[in-house]
């Protein structure tokens, strides 16, 4: 989903041919980033750990990649502009900010790990009703607000006015994955088709909301494409729910899944390289071809040539730890 969403993004920031397949494609696949978020709020807002071991595992787990591919990135970066002699300070630059665009989401992990240990005990000592205020308010502040204001700015800004920046961001999807998880538990028998229908039915809801808005401004507007929209939130949470019951059904293939699994790090990190190396091969190719295949056809070439190295750097276990 991310790396459709990558080869998504290179055509919507201006009209062009193909404009709507790729305003179409971003739209199904705006719920990448926080179904990662939810996935860590499953998977770990249930335990109890203290916050010195939680911090030792986790940071143990984000900083050496973080450091790896941002060393990778810096080196690839001035060997392009033909000049290494600023290697040295542009690794210095990268404790202010990431090396390439999409590495911020390693970044962003760090301070959500470092919440996670108090969510937790926030969490687990929380009764239903308490889970879904919390849910609730987070949506309203985060999710809505920001939306309302932006179409009527005479609101002023009401999150700093009424003080509700605790309420704010990326970290809420950590929330409700854990919930969503514990409600699929609870459940006897979850309705795929109509968590596959919300979840879609919000993709079309986004891409729609952005066609408009594009439309009346007269040029593209990506606002609904934030992960913090209203139809990208709800997307998430059924993306979510169909996700997990579709993986129950595939216990089969678990010794192959795991593995992939176990890549996906590495094929986030190096993805972005594969494809600014191979837009040099496939740009005059794509010219006159529809996006409606080009687009899968693109997101699957470049998935499967990064996962090529990652896979086999991945059988030597000490380089496990950094990619």
């Amino acid at each position: 989903m991310v790396v459709f969403l990558h080869v998504s993004a290179a055509g919507v920031s201006e009209f062009g041919e193909g404009w709507i397949y790729f305003n179409i494609y971003d739209s199904l696949v705006r719920a990448c980033v926080p179904l990662f978020l939810m996935l860590s709020g499953a998977l770990l807002l249930g335990r109890d750990e203290a916050v010195a071991v939680f911090y030792t595992k986790r940071f143990l787990r984000i900083f050496p990649p973080l450091i790896f591919w941002s060393i990778f990135y810096v080196v690839w970066k001035a060997w392009l502009a033909g000049d290494l002699s600023g290697v040295s300070a542009s690794l210095l630059s990268v404790l202010k900010g990431p090396a390439y665009f999409h590495l911020w989401y390693l970044y962003a992990l760090v301070g959500i790990y470092l919440f996670i240990p108090f969510m937790s005990k926030i969490y687990r000592n929380s009764t239903h009703s308490e889970k879904i205020a919390y849910l609730s308010i987070w949506f309203l502040v985060a999710c809505v607000i920001p939306q309302v204001t932006y179409f009527y700015p005479g609101l002023g800004d009401l999150v700093s006015v009424y003080g509700l920046s605790s309420f704010m961001g990326l970290s809420g999807f950590v929330f409700l994955g854990a919930y969503a998880f514990d409600r699929i538990q609870a459940q006897t028998a979850p309705s795929l088709v109509l968590d596959a229908a919300v979840f879609v039915a919000c993709a079309v809801g986004t891409a729609l909301s952005t066609y408009g808005l594009s439309m009346h401004d007269g040029m593209p507007n990506q606002l609904f494409f934030s992960y913090l929209s209203p139809w990208v939130v709800v997307g998430s949470f059924f993306g979510f729910r169909l996700f997990v019951a579709l993986g129950a059904r595939l216990s089969r293939y678990a010794k192959t899944l795991n593995v992939l699994a176990g890549c996906t790090l590495g094929v986030y990190c190096l993805h972005m390289f594969v494809m600014n190396r191979l837009s040099l091969v496939y740009g005059g190719l794509i010219e006159g071809h529809s996006m409606l295949w080009i687009i899968p056809a693109l997101v699957v070439s470049i998935s499967v040539i990064t996962l090529v190295p990652i896979f086999i750097a991945r059988q030597f276990k000490p380089l496990r730890h950094i990619i």
